[in-house]
């Protein structure tokens, strides 16, 4: 044995919230998910340290917290208007808001976040908080984008796969959120040929035996994963596109989208692939972003 061990997950959702409106749409989609779920739900709004540069001194800091009370108090109001027998525990934590979430994502089921908050770059497609936390995070990481994903319920999850050890993880996430909400799974794998010299395409084989093949493999994984979930209604497609596009326009019918933080390109030292860096902000419905350590 190595003696290394890995965090012990806690059966919780954790969702950082700033008092923007995507910060509280992250909210009420962790409350909903909570309590379809049945699991309690941690609150963290992180105060920052002085930054002169900003206006904010040290005098500043007793306001600077007690404001944070008054968010955390009035989270509270709103994720038990959605369920009033959610458990619900709350921190405070003072510094940025980027390490305290990836230090909570050690012993937490998910982590929910809003795609923009408060930022300088509040106007900006993905903050620099949700790319920080969806890269170093250790659990899945939830990034809400618009405050109304919820108003017409697709019963639809979307998951992005391409064969990776990251596509497999997110496969089978992907299943656990479908039966949790009880809706289709639709799982996607787009490709996109870059020439006649494609090594991925074979001298001998035309495209659309190639897509024959790509459909088998597919098949192969979700046969891998559907067995915990036998009641999920599965279906899957096989695009010629490119995965960003594919999947951002899946996701205009979709509650959900799932991918692997990084897929088979890009180099090993990378914490987000290019396909799911940019998917962050861009999808109309919440992002699911699953690390491979999470198998």
């Amino acid at each position: 044995m190595s003696g290394i061990t890995s965090p012990v997950r806690t059966e919780r959702i954790v969702v950082g919230i700033d008092g923007s409106a995507h910060g509280w749409a992250a909210l009420a989609w962790a409350a909903e998910h909570a309590s379809r779920r049945s699991i309690p739900v941690h609150i963290i709004h992180a105060f920052a340290p002085d930054i002169p540069m900003l206006g904010f001194g040290s005098t500043d800091q007793t306001s600077i917290k007690n404001e944070g009370e008054r968010l955390l108090t009035t989270a509270r109001a709103r994720a038990h208007a959605i369920d009033p027998t959610l458990t619900l525990t709350t921190s405070l934590p003072p510094g940025f808001a980027s390490p305290a979430l990836v230090k909570a994502s050690h012993d937490a089921t998910m982590v929910v976040l809003g795609a923009v908050g408060h930022g300088l770059l509040s106007r900006a497609t993905i903050g620099a908080v949700a790319q920080q936390v969806a890269a170093h995070a250790t659990c899945p990481v939830v990034i809400v984008g618009h405050e109304g994903h919820s108003e017409t319920p697709h019963h639809r999850v979307v998951v992005g796969v391409d064969g990776s050890t990251p596509s497999a993880a997110a496969l089978h996430s992907a299943f656990d959120y479908a039966a949790s909400q009880e809706s289709e799974l639709v799982v996607v794998h787009a490709w996109e040929a870059k020439g006649p010299e494609d090594p991925t395409l074979k001298t001998d084989s035309s495209w659309p035996a190639y897509e024959s093949d790509l459909e088998q493999r597919v098949d192969r994984e979700i046969a891998a994963s559907s067995a915990a979930h036998p009641a999920v209604k599965v279906r899957h497609e096989v695009v010629r596109d490119s995965p960003v596009a594919a999947l951002i326009q899946a996701a205009d019918t979709a509650d959900l989208v799932v991918v692997g933080a990084r897929g088979t390109g890009g180099f090993p030292g990378l914490h987000l692939g290019s396909v799911s860096s940019r998917l962050l902000g861009r999808t109309a419905c919440p992002l699911v972003l699953v690390h491979p350590r999470e198998l």
